[in-house]
């Protein structure tokens, strides 16, 4: 068994079709069908059910998908390290991290951390959902996100991050601060799936517009041409566009930030951890 055919395998599971995940690694669909079988007769099982509506795990793929994703995160972390090591590179920390935190806070957290650990260097990826699965799967060593993304790992929140009403310039009474979300409903709404809104607002417009994409500039854009309302957190209100209101919302909603490792990060990881902690208490 190798690293292909185990990210194959995530592939496929994750997009529910071996054409999806064939164009996913840029390879045949008979390539991606031929790596699974071959999975399948080491592992001894059926692993996965094919069906003309797509494919999912069997029962037995589900009972092993834990391991597989553990085998899968440790293989590609044995591989990365032997590489750097015959470079005589140091490892760096693999950090995944919300734009809203890596386009505000983080840049003084590392210039400040590299500061104590000059000898450590940082590669960093950005994206909301992926970032569990970054995580789970051992393509990143820490995160900084959500409790909705994170808080299944080693998890340590951080701070809260409020919600506001975000709407096109004129749409309420100059001067007026706060708009409830009984209010903010009769607009109509831009909803943002992977923040979560949701979660978080207890009414919106029914009309909607659904925008898919990890970057807060294009929401605010739309709103500040007119397309509609949007909620966003503090955090990602750094650079509010022209034309553009930003309201307190009533009753308050709020997300918790915070830092993530896998069970068992190594003593690299721990420290820049604990460095964030304490920083963060340190502001407090």
């Amino acid at each position: 068994m190798d690293t292909i055919k185990l990210e194959t395998l995530l592939a496929t599971i994750r997009t529910g079709s071996f054409s999806k995940a064939a164009k996913e690694l840029h390879c045949t669909q008979s390539a991606v069908s031929q790596m699974m079988n071959a999975l399948e007769n080491e592992l001894g099982c059926r692993v996965l059910v094919r069906t003309h509506e797509g494919v999912t795990l069997s029962g037995a793929g589900e009972t092993l998908f834990p391991s597989i994703v553990e085998a899968a995160g440790a293989l590609e972390k044995l591989k990365r390290e032997a590489r750097l090591i015959t470079q005589g590179k140091a490892l760096p920390i693999r950090l995944g991290s919300f734009s809203s935190i890596s386009n505000t806070w983080l840049p003084a957290l590392l210039q400040g951390y590299e500061v104590l650990h000059p000898d450590v260097n940082f590669n960093i990826q950005i994206g909301t959902d992926a970032i569990t699965d970054w995580l789970m799967t051992g393509k990143i060593d820490v995160a900084l996100g959500d409790d909705e993304r994170c808080r299944a790992f080693r998890w340590h929140p951080l701070m809260e991050d409020e919600y506001y009403a975000v709407l096109p310039e004129g749409c309420v009474a100059a001067g007026k601060t706060m708009l409830t979300q009984e209010e903010f409903a009769a607009f109509p709404f831009i909803m943002a799936p992977r923040n979560v809104l949701d979660k978080h607002l207890q009414t919106y417009s029914s009309q909607q517009t659904t925008i898919s994409c990890d970057d807060d500039s294009t929401l605010l854009s739309m709103v500040s041409q007119g397309m509609g309302v949007t909620a966003m957190p503090k955090l990602s209100l750094h650079h509010v566009p022209a034309h553009v209101q930003v309201l307190t919302l009533v009753p308050k909603t709020k997300r918790v930030l915070g830092i993530a490792t896998r069970n068992e990060p190594s003593k690299a990881v721990e420290e820049f951890v604990r460095f964030v902690v304490n920083e963060f208490k340190r502001e407090t």
